[in-house]
């Protein structure tokens, strides 16, 4: 029985090796809070992160939470567009640990995120932070 169950843990994780690739893209735009502060929160799962899109308005503070949703593999979250005023690299670990980091967009554009662990960004674990006027 303890193989079978073992058998099965394995067939999900491998089958979600290829989930990034055949994710639609999720939009989602971060919501100002009273403190004038962007909030979003991004799942990391096994391949992709949901939301994989994310809105934000420039010189505006934005607070990121990342959440490991994946119960047996690591991730983080790596966005690094330091002209923009963005640098960010949030590990999460395993087993549903999160990260909170804050910074303020300078500049307007579009930036890749994506996990640096192993090579999940090569499975299609990867996204992008659009960061508006």
């Amino acid at each position: 029985m303890r193989r079978i169950a073992w058998l099965a843990a394995c067939a999900l994780v491998i089958a979600g090796c290829a989930q990034g690739f055949k994710r639609p893209v999720r939009e989602v735009t971060a919501t100002e809070g009273v403190d004038h502060v962007q909030r979003v929160t991004i799942v990391t799962h096994s391949f992709y992160f949901d939301p994989s899109r994310v809105v934000v308005h420039k010189d505006t503070p934005v607070e990121l939470t990342v959440k490991n949703g994946a119960w047996f593999v690591p991730h983080d979250f790596s966005v690094h567009a330091a002209e923009a005023g963005v640098d960010v690299d949030a590990d999460v670990g395993i087993l549903h640990r999160s990260k909170r980091v804050r910074f303020t967009p300078t500049r307007a554009g579009e930036y890749p995120f994506h996990c640096g662990v192993d090579h999940h960004m090569d499975k299609g674990m990867t996204g992008v932070l659009v960061v508006k006027e």
